[in-house]
């Protein structure tokens, strides 16, 4: 790995997450169906965790419905796999990944989610 890259994913894993206890449903946008269930969120990336493994580098569409406030709203994002830990007894894959792909209107929904 660079110095580039490495001073990159340091940076990265700075970034504020906020921790989502209620784990809301992670939907594919084309069909509909969920995909897992969010754990953690950042403006640059999320966590999921599923029953399913997503292979690294994998692309995906996803739709997440949140509570904001008294409010729920969805966000749209598009993104990539970086990595997954295969289940353990209990089953389940955890799942980092990159958002490649969001508006700007869903980006602030996440910054006041993470920074309020």
């Amino acid at each position: 790995m660079t110095h580039e890259a490495s001073m990159q994913n340091s940076d990265q894993r700075r970034l504020t997450r906020v921790a989502l206890p209620d784990h809301p449903r992670i939907l594919d946008t084309h069909s509909g169906e969920t995909v897992g269930q969010l754990v953690n969120l950042s403006v640059e990336g999320l966590m999921m965790m599923s029953p399913a493994a997503v292979t690294p580098g994998t692309l995906m569409q996803l739709r997440i419905p949140l509570q904001r406030g008294d409010a729920s709203v969805e966000i749209a994002v598009g993104v990539e796999c970086l990595w997954c830990d295969a289940s353990d007894a209990s089953g389940i894959n955890w799942m980092g990944f990159h958002i490649i792909d969001i508006s700007d209107d869903d980006r602030e929904i996440i910054a006041g989610l993470v920074y309020d």
